[in-house]
């Protein structure tokens, strides 16, 4: 940058030091001359209050003359390694705490920036290292003390980290980011009854904190209180009313209470501060989906797959909803895709298989069904529904023993054996029908409307089933008095 960009406008109380002179022209004269001895006061002041403007840049500038004055100065170099870090020039920083840690080991302040420039850069452990270091040096340093425990979070060790901050709310009960970073850690330790305490204590001492008020709500969320979680969003919102993830997570909140139009009006003024959210254009979908207004969670859920093709749970969704209002071969394209992504969701296996046993494509049923039962074997729907695609493609052994391990899985479960029955009968073993169609009747006697619409009118179509299993079937009914059983 030109050297003539720098705005010299100082305060004179900023500058006591300098009260007696012109500080623009003392700064015009240290950019333009070569620095020495006589200008490091001049120099640190001036370091000093760009620093403290959030002026970076320049204060850069004559940090470099400064050095070049005493280029031995480990202060002077873990200051240089400050500015440069609050630039994003973390490596360039790093070089400057480590020279400045060379000319002196116990530079307490090189280290703690050293490991905030290490943690930028993803090197945890490193950070860890010499923030351990520092307070080998420092026990008591707070800014050691707080680093460590944001690099413990990093790390993902949790319990080390509220170790940490626990000791920082001991030594100081109004340390708001003390309070704030332990009710994180009791976050992910999932415990969300001590982190709703911790908020609540930063909420006291910082009542504007829209950040606390929004965690506070995710805690609630967590405890199941749903509609407290909203009133602590509403808190957040009325501080930033551009929060567009407490808007967000209020609106989910709305969701998990059934609320459904509460929530799809406040999904949509999350979209208008975050207008290609794909989770809140899904969220406000499923929404709508449990409406029962399938054509506009349609529109949303293609809105979330245009930000993202291959959003899994949209597409699966969609797909849903297409089924829902007979759009089979939509359907069918979605759940194709959603499988493809994702080969071990069963129920998208499940799903796919009865879109392909609607429209009749019995052997790709099969496989789909067959994919359900290899990802969750105790699943007795898909034993089931995989019994019925065989026997439409007239496999009525491999159906069988697909109705065995629904069977065997839910043994008290009459839809199994009702459905076994059939496919015995269309191998002609009258014997085991009769038993399983006794077996369903017993468990569930108001199966007997169903029995009968199936094989009341059977007489002229197939006399041999009607003479050797319905009749049987209908005199044990009688002999058992099995009527007077329904209500």
């Amino acid at each position: 940058m030109s050297t003539d960009d720098f705005d010299y406008t100082f305060d004179d109380e900023q500058l006591d030091d300098f009260e007696k002179h012109n500080i623009d022209e003392e700064i015009k004269r240290l950019r333009r001359e070569e620095p020495n001895f006589s200008s490091i006061a001049a120099l640190e002041e001036i370091i000093d209050y760009f620093m403290s403007q959030d002026k970076y840049e320049d204060a850069l500038f004559f940090a470099d003359k400064l050095i070049a004055v005493m280029p031995a100065s480990a202060e002077n170099l873990a200051r240089r390694g400050e500015i440069r870090e609050a630039l994003g020039k973390f490596e360039e920083a790093l070089d400057d705490y480590s020279r400045a840690l060379e000319l002196n080991p116990v530079e307490v302040d090189a280290l703690i920036g050293r490991a905030s420039c290490l943690q930028m850069l993803d090197l945890f452990e490193e950070a860890l290292e010499n923030i351990d270091r520092a307070l080998d040096i420092d026990p008591g340093s707070y800014e050691a003390l707080m680093n460590k425990g944001v690099i413990l979070e990093k790390l993902g060790q949790y319990d080390e980290a509220t170790k940490v901050f626990k000791y920082l709310t001991e030594l100081d009960s109004e340390d708001k980011d003390a309070w704030f970073e332990l009710a994180y850690c009791y976050d992910y330790l999932e415990e969300p009854d001590k982190s709703l305490k911790c908020y609540d204590k930063v909420i006291e001492l910082d009542p504007y904190n829209h950040r606390a008020w929004y965690n506070r709500g995710i805690s609630l969320n967590a405890l199941g209180k749903y509609q407290t979680a909203v009133e602590s969003y509403d808190m957040a919102i009325a501080i930033d009313e551009k929060f567009s993830a407490a808007w967000y997570n209020r609106s989910n909140a709305l969701l998990s209470m059934g609320k459904l139009q509460e929530a799809i009006k406040s999904y949509k003024t999350t979209l208008k501060y975050e207008p290609n959210d794909v989770a809140t254009w899904h969220n406000m979908a499923t929404a709508y989906e449990e409406l029962g207004e399938y054509k506009e969670a349609i529109r949303c859920y293609s809105e979330a797959l245009k930000g993202d093709a291959n959003h899994v749970e949209s597409l699966f969704g969609r797909g849903v909803c297409y089924d829902a209002i007979n759009m089979y071969r939509k359907a069918l394209v979605d759940f194709d895709r959603a499988a493809e992504l994702d080969n071990s969701d069963f129920d998208i296996w499940h799903a796919k298989g009865d879109v392909e046993f609607t429209l009749e494509f019995f052997r790709e049923s099969v496989g789909s069904y067959q994919r359900v039962t290899e990802l969750q074997p105790d699943n007795v729907d898909g034993w089931l529904d995989l019994g019925d695609a065989l026997v439409e493609c007239e496999e009525y052994p491999a159906a069988l023993e697909a109705y065995d391990m629904a069977i065997k899985i839910s043994p008290a479960w009459a839809e199994a054996y009702y459905q076994k029955c059939k496919c015995c009968l269309e191998i002609g073993n009258y014997g085991a029908a009769i038993e399983n169609a006794k077996k369903s009747l017993e468990l569930e006697p108001r199966k007997m409307n169903t029995f009968f619409q199936d094989f009341g009118q059977i007489q002229h179509s197939n006399p041999e089933i009607l003479i050797k299993f319905v009749f049987p079937v209908y005199e044990w009914l009688v002999n058992e008095k099995k009527y007077k059983e329904l209500p």
